[in-house]
């Protein structure tokens, strides 16, 4: 049975407020969403294999996609790094890979492709096959140029169970977008009308000035895109996906301190909540966004659990931006999974314990 159903696909990274979030979640959930995990060497870690644990820990064994965090820098020589990079290093890197995937049960393998042999692509796909759980073509917009040897494999395999990813990145909507990928859509169910796809991004902001004092909300930008694009291509088996309210890994370098902040996200925007000219605190935005109208159909999850405890000053609320940021994420996922329900979202199903 293939796990490339019509469900929610977010993309995650090996980060602390990522994987909070999603441990957080009861398990009913996660077994109902297909996420994407890019990996790479959890935090200062020096044995890679505690990336595998921080996953099993957050995810609980449910069936993921796996693939390689290619945004990841880093010039540290600890042996987990030292392993990453191997990944990466074309066809040797490309079988290690596989290797990677075959002893994790749950893990589906992306294809790697950049800077890998045509030779070492058709091997990853025999040995795909043979773990028989089917596998994903993931692209990023630094690998479109390799789009032309996704259809030919898609081609050459018209009967395996392939998923296609088109990740489009750090991008607002616009007519632009809409058109790039369409073009590539259309070339893969031309190929293939059969085929199914994913389409995901990111558009969570960098800069938070413009929305001090409530003075805006953000749209989220994924779920237009998709929409937009289900319009055209509703007949196909296309799904959505996004980065789970963050956005790829960025190293800018220092800056000053962010002021407090708490993201509040609904079906179709994040409200943030700051103030630089009052200085709010944790507690403050938290107490602002309980007052807010659109907080009385929040979702009863962990993540506004965890604002509302912030807002009451009780012990283990919000007091860090990771903090803030796994409550974000983790409310974005409950209500991306749930945003097909009509009306009210329902409660969780499944254990989950209230943090006040």
């Amino acid at each position: 049975m293939s796990e490339f159903t019509n469900r929610y696909y977010p993309t995650l990274c090996i980060r602390r407020a990522e994987m909070k979030a999603m441990e957080m979640l009861p398990l009913l959930e996660k077994q109902s969403m297909l996420p994407v995990v890019l990996l790479a060497p959890w935090l200062n870690s020096i044995e890679f294999n505690n990336t595998h644990k921080i996953v099993e820990k957050s995810l609980q064994g449910i069936p993921l996609i796996a693939d390689i965090d290619r945004h990841f820098q880093s010039k540290s020589d600890l042996p987990s790094r030292e392993y990453f990079w191997s990944l990466l290093d074309g066809d040797h890197g490309a079988e290690k890979w596989m290797d990677l995937i075959a002893g994790h049960s749950n893990y589906i393998p992306t294809i790697q492709l950049q800077g890998v042999s045509s030779t070492g692509i058709a091997h990853q796909i025999a040995r795909a096959k043979a773990l028989g759980r089917g596998y994903v073509f993931r692209l990023e917009p630094a690998q479109l140029f390799l789009f032309d040897s996704v259809l030919h494999y898609i081609t050459e395999n018209p009967q395996d169970d392939i998923l296609t990813i088109f990740d489009y990145g750090y991008a607002d909507n616009s007519i632009e977008l809409i058109e790039d990928i369409s073009s590539y859509i259309r070339r893969l169910v031309d190929t293939n009308e059969l085929a199914k796809f994913v389409v995901s991004g990111s558009n969570f902001p960098n800069v938070f000035s413009d929305f001090d004092d409530f003075s805006s909300s953000k749209n989220i930008a994924a779920r237009g895109v998709f929409n937009e694009l289900a319009k055209i291509f509703g007949n196909y088996q296309i799904f959505y996906g996004d980065w789970a309210s963050t956005k790829p890994r960025r190293y800018d370098g220092g800056g000053s301190k962010p002021l407090p902040r708490i993201d509040f996200p609904t079906k179709s925007n994040w409200i943030i909540a700051r103030s630089k000219e009052e200085g709010w605190s944790f507690k403050d935005a938290a107490t602002r966004v309980t007052r807010l109208l659109e907080w009385e159909s929040r979702p009863m999850v962990w993540g506004t659990g965890l604002i509302e405890k912030t807002a009451q000053g009780l012990p283990g609320g919000i007091s860090t931006g990771p903090q803030a940021i796994a409550a974000r994420v983790n409310i974005h996922l409950y209500l991306q999974n749930h945003y097909r329900d009509e009306g009210d979202v329902p409660p969780p199903q499944g254990e989950w314990i209230d943090p006040i």
